[in-house]
């Protein structure tokens, strides 16, 4: 197949050669050779699909009985969307996201993310999350996905983070930040998230030069709020500084977006007492699912200059 693609391309293609290199320098104007390439760029494209089929088929079948303990797991201690952010809605309790980036981080020492380097500090702060028994701080677990991905990163993860697991422990879904709940619940999702602080004074927490936006739909029916602002890269450093500054705040709970670092930071708040919510990427979420914006992964971590 690729041997007919190349006759067909030097019947098309003038060339010449550059630095060794064949180049390719004007198109002949024959249909015969264009429907030719044609049909054979749509043979490729067949042959493509039925080897992504096969792979597909193939990952699904080398995976599967980790994700059947990863579900059963899920069914067993993971809140639905609605369950988890009901608990944020009506009780005081604060909430400690997990995703792939926090799992890898805290497995894979090799691991780091573009705005945070790992070290085995952060490894061991973020185990101490995911295993802490405060009873006023919700552990938030990745939605259940059984795609490429996903099933990927439990292949890698799952053996080891099973062990970390509290098997009484209820997990809050922690989904409920990213599009996946406004997409599941519309403007219940919203309602909720509104009541969590409705009438309350806030102090925000990000990264200088974040993207996250006060965005009215969801903030507008604050009673108050003030801005605390960290390191966009590596604001694990600044963790002493943002828990010493925090820890005796007069407000009535603090909302943070600053990754992996927001994880830990909810949780050591929640131990002193304090409500800290670790929020992540909710309003460009919201922006994502009511407005068409781009997803939150598909934005740069830090606003342009």
């Amino acid at each position: 197949m690729l041997e007919k693609l190349k006759k067909a391309a030097d019947r098309v293609f003038n060339v010449k050669i550059v630095n060794g290199k064949p180049i390719p320098v004007s198109i002949e104007n024959s249909s015969t050779d264009t429907k030719e390439m044609e049909k054979i760029l749509r043979q490729i494209h067949g042959e493509l699909k039925s080897q992504k089929r096969e792979l597909e088929t193939i990952r699904l079948s080398a995976t599967s009985d980790i994700m059947q303990a990863v579900s059963a797991f899920h069914s067993r201690q993971v809140m639905s969307l609605r369950e988890s952010l009901n608990v944020l809605a009506t009780t005081d309790k604060s909430l400690a996201r997990f995703g792939d980036g926090e799992f890898r981080l805290m497995q894979l020492s090799d691991f780091n993310l573009r705005f945070q380097p790992n070290s085995p500090d952060l490894q061991s702060a973020l185990r101490e999350v995911f295993t802490s028994d405060n009873e006023n701080l919700l552990i938030g677990f990745p939605q259940l996905f059984r795609d490429a991905h996903w099933s990927g990163v439990y292949q890698e993860l799952w053996p080891n983070l099973k062990e970390l697991v509290i098997s009484s422990q209820s997990f809050a879904n922690a989904h409920m930040t990213r599009p996946q709940a406004f997409s599941v619940l519309g403007d219940e999702a919203v309602r909720l998230w509104r009541k969590v602080w409705e009438g309350k004074k806030v102090v925000f927490v990000t990264g200088a030069d974040s993207r996250f936006e006060l965005i009215p739909e969801l903030f507008d029916n604050l009673a108050g709020h003030e801005m605390v602002l960290s390191k966009s890269v590596d604001a694990y450093s600044d963790l002493t500084r943002l828990t010493d500054t925090l820890g005796d705040t007069n407000a009535d709970m603090v909302l943070i977006a600053l990754g992996p670092s927001g994880t830990i930071l909810a949780s050591k708040l929640a131990d002193l007492g304090v409500r800290a919510l670790d929020i992540g990427h909710l309003p460009n979420s919201y922006q994502n699912v009511f407005k068409g914006a781009q997803r939150p992964e598909s934005i740069p971590v830090t606003r342009k200059s």
